[in-house]
């Protein structure tokens, strides 16, 4: 039942008010002052406050101020007999809901305006909770300082309006930083658009982007989709040159030209962009213009591997675990310090998104409540087999020192899919000598398997 709170210095309003409202099944609570109302609402919890502006001692308009300090989600309809549009003004921008004359309205309207207002509070309640669950569903979880510190740059960018750069290996979390951007800004509350650049190609870009005329109506476009809120832009390294020039004038100016038309189109979009590789590396290549690359790395987040902050594994174990049960309506299994400290071990070339998916699979497919080092395993590959099956061959150790480096080389390759820059950051040497490694076992490079 929704409670109400009616303050008026006459008797006969609040008695006539509150005689309507509990025939229509509210719970009505009554002052005649505001002292009587600001105590009212420190104790209580009410769904709407009705209050009269003009009283002695302390008028509405200063009762309305007061309570909205206690309580910042209160509803208030204000109600004077006195009223003028400056007054309906004034307390609106104060933060009233309504105002409503006297003599009051007939019954249908006071009814209608009582329940559009307690509808109102409900809607911005349920806002709210779904805004609570989302920034919940994208929590950052770590206590290593490398993540620390990327909290305090989201807090520090989030209410800024620089494009921003995120980096990092694929898993990391690229997008979940993308998204804690844009839930701590101003933006929070309209649109967050991803856009996946290595699905855009040049037939595409201006249908995807900029919409398209659909017989005689227009589609809009993800940049009018996103108006007011935030664009994502994931692997922004696999971008054509030419998508490059379209986006570097929209990201510079906010404004594009429809399809079929000649005139600006303006949209109120921030730019955050992502990408796995090495930035200034692609620049070198040429496979990011020079203009566009400097235009998107305003503000820069660098995500570090999840191999270089291994604190961070048995927290994020501890979370994926209660998230999986609370998902699956299951009791939440425990990790010893035994299992931990082996995950701890593992490399984790997909990172963050490879940890969630095997904390799952062991959640699932382990039929005890507390999972130890012995249930814990890595996925065997083709080259765990190549690499065993050479205890079974006949050669000099020399050869089997050089075999076994080439197969542990594909297989660091493999799981960095060919990205030289976090092999040799994987294996802690240079990409020089990475090259040497390829070259001398004849392994081609990304650039040959891509003329290939």
């Amino acid at each position: 039942m929704s409670r109400i709170l009616i303050v008026d210095d006459e008797q006969s309003i609040i008695d006539s008010l509150s005689m309507v409202l509990t025939s229509s099944g509210y719970e009505v609570d009554e002052c005649l002052n505001g002292k009587c109302a600001i105590e009212k609402v420190i104790a209580g919890d009410y769904d709407l406050v009705m209050l009269d502006i003009k009283m002695p001692k302390m008028d509405g308009l200063e009762v309305l101020a007061k309570i909205l300090e206690i309580n910042s989600d209160l509803v208030v309809i204000m109600i004077s007999g006195h009223g003028t549009i400056e007054t309906a003004v004034e307390a609106t921008k104060t933060g009233a809901y309504d105002f409503l004359p006297k003599p009051l309205p007939d019954l249908h309207e006071l009814k209608l305006t009582v329940k559009n207002a307690i509808e109102y509070k409900k809607s911005r309640e349920e806002l709210k909770r779904v805004r609570r669950q989302i920034e919940k569903d994208n929590e950052i979880i770590g206590i290593s300082d490398k993540i620390l510190a990327v909290k305090d740059l989201i807090r520090k960018y989030a209410p800024m309006s620089q494009n921003v750069l995120v980096t990092g290996e694929s898993g990391t979390g690229k997008e979940l930083i993308a998204r804690q951007i844009h839930l701590k800004s101003s933006r929070a509350g309209h649109p967050f658009i991803t856009i996946s650049s290595a699905n855009l190609n040049e037939e595409m870009t201006d249908q995807e982007l900029f919409g398209q005329f659909t017989g005689d109506s227009f589609a809009k476009g993800k940049f009018e989709q996103a108006d007011g809120g935030t664009i994502f832009f994931d692997e922004i390294s696999t971008l054509g040159k030419d998508i490059q020039t379209k986006l570097l004038g929209v990201i510079e100016t906010n404004r594009f030209v429809r399809p079929g038309t000649a005139k600006d189109t303006y949209v109120n979009v921030r730019f955050v962009f992502a990408t796995n590789e090495d930035p200034e590396e692609q620049l070198q290549q040429k496979n990011l213009r020079e203009d566009f690359y400097h235009r998107i790395n305003v503000l820069r987040i660098d995500l570090a591997p999840l191999r270089e902050r291994s604190e961070d594994i048995p927290v994020l174990t501890e979370f994926f675990a209660k998230r999986i049960a609370e998902e699956s309506n299951t009791q939440q299994k425990k990790f010893t310090k035994a299992a931990l400290e082996k995950m701890n071990s593992f490399r984790w070339p997909g990172n963050v998104r490879e940890l969630r998916n095997f904390v799952e699979r062991l959640v699932i497919s382990v039929d005890k409540d507390v999972i130890d080092a012995e249930d814990i395993e890595m996925t065997g590959t083709r080259h765990v087999r190549e690499f065993g099956e050479l205890f079974g061959k006949n050669m000099s150790l020399n050869e089997f020192q050089n075999e076994s480096e080439r197969i542990f080389l594909l297989k660091m390759l493999n799981d960095y899919r060919y990205n030289i820059s976090q092999t040799a950051s994987a294996l802690q040497i240079q990409r020089s000598h990475l090259y040497k490694l390829m070259t001398k076992y004849d392994i081609p490079t990304p650039s040959k398997i891509k003329e290939g």
